[in-house]
């Protein structure tokens, strides 16, 4: 009798035991429900005020951080801050004008500060634009010309070297007409070298030019603009011709000329967010050019996965064509993320008769739209034996 008393008194204990720890983990589960929640409506709560805020026509920071790797610089810590208004909050149809910040410092000791304003004003009949750009790296030099730059081995006792660039480009646009813009640029660059290996030590153009290049210049400019939104344009077009006459008249100790030609255009397939661009770009360098002077074709808008100073001459070549995807929500409204994929080629030489050396390019890379039109591009680039990470604010062109 006592046994069967025992008996039932712990089938009584293990079955409050059991309803214990399931009581347990429910409650458990459901503050981690709750939490998840929490983190999701205040998520939601912020992307209500900030669409709130910039419907309205008022100021907005973005901030983001991330790791990433180039060629040049290694892996690297990557962060900025994307800042945007609207010059005339009661223009609804006027861009809103940016200001982006960032900053990167590498494994390889590499840092890197840069920003790409863009401000409309008079209903977009007056841009302003500011390049800036300052980093002191371990870089890499491989000579000038295709045929030099396939020869020389990236290594320490090869290409790797020492620069520091600060790069000052203030730019006014003008409309004349719809789209069509007239625009003039002061460039200011200085760039210093050490640490040379002997290969570059005995380069003819290093030699002629020395280790400190300062440039100051004038830029003329016509371009035509048709694009929707310029840092993301979904459909339109644009043409600009530049040219560029660094001179010793203006403070440095340079003199050369340069012809550059960009044409973009974007075709929008079925929807918003699902877009087709395409980019052909072209540079040619005319005289006594310096090796910080000559036209590079590897770069975060480029060629996309190739050291940026690997292949350099006086005419650089480059076409890429993209296609870039923004999810849809369940609503079938454009989700804040998205793909891209893209197919480009380049080359380099010495004028445009000799380019017959193309260089295979290919990559993907994810889209986070920080703010309307305006996304975080991470890009993943393969070249001919190189590849990089790449992370910047708006699309690569």
């Amino acid at each position: 009798m006592i046994l069967k008393l025992l008996d039932e008194f712990l089938k009584i204990k293990n079955g409050i035991t059991f309803f214990l720890c399931l009581l347990f983990f429910i409650t458990l589960n459901a503050q981690e429900k709750s939490f998840i929640k929490k983190i999701a409506s205040s998520f939601e709560q912020r992307q209500i005020r900030k669409d709130s805020l910039i419907n309205a026509g008022r100021p907005f920071l973005s901030i983001f951080a991330g790791p990433g790797y180039t060629p040049e610089a290694g892996l690297l810590i990557g962060g900025g801050i994307l800042y945007t208004f609207s010059t005339d909050p009661n223009n609804p149809n006027l861009q809103r004008s940016s200001i982006p910040l960032m900053g990167s410092i590498s494994t390889r000791g590499n840092v890197g500060l840069s920003s790409v304003i863009n401000t409309f004003w008079l209903e977009d009949k007056l841009r302003a634009k500011l390049i800036a750009k300052y980093s002191n790296v371990r870089d890499d030099y491989f000579g000038i010309g295709y045929n030099t730059n396939e020869s020389i081995e990236k290594g320490k006792e090869t290409s790797t070297y020492n620069r520091t660039l600060l790069w000052l480009q203030p730019k006014i646009d003008v409309k004349l007409i719809p789209n069509l813009f007239v625009g003039l640029s002061y460039i200011y660059s200085r760039f210093k070298v050490k640490d040379t290996n002997e290969i570059m030590g005995n380069d003819p153009n290093f030699i002629a030019f020395g280790d400190i290049i300062n440039e100051s210049g004038l830029a003329y400019n016509l371009t035509y603009d048709s694009r929707d939104v310029i840092v993301n344009a979904y459909r339109g077009m644009y043409a600009n011709l530049s040219y560029y006459k660094p001179s010793t008249s203006f403070g440095g100790n340079q003199d050369y000329e340069v012809y550059e030609l960009d044409l973009r255009y974007y075709q929008k397939l079925n929807r918003n967010g699902n877009t087709l661009a395409f980019r052909a770009y072209g540079r040619h360098a005319v005289g006594q050019v310096p090796y910080s002077g000559m036209t590079l074709i590897g770069d975060t808008g480029l060629l996309r996965g190739y050291l940026n100073g690997q292949y350099r001459d006086k005419t650089g070549v480059v076409a890429v064509g993209e296609w870039r995807y923004m999810f849809l929500k369940k609503d079938g409204q454009t989700s804040k993320s998205g793909i891209a994929t893209w197919l480009a080629s380049g080359a380099v030489a010495e004028n445009f008769r000799e380019l017959d050396h193309w260089l295979p390019n290919a990559g993907v890379g994810y889209r986070l739209e920080l703010q309307p039109r305006m996304n975080l591009r991470i890009d993943f680039g393969i070249g001919k034996n190189s590849s990089g990470l790449y992370f910047n604010m708006t699309e690569a062109f």
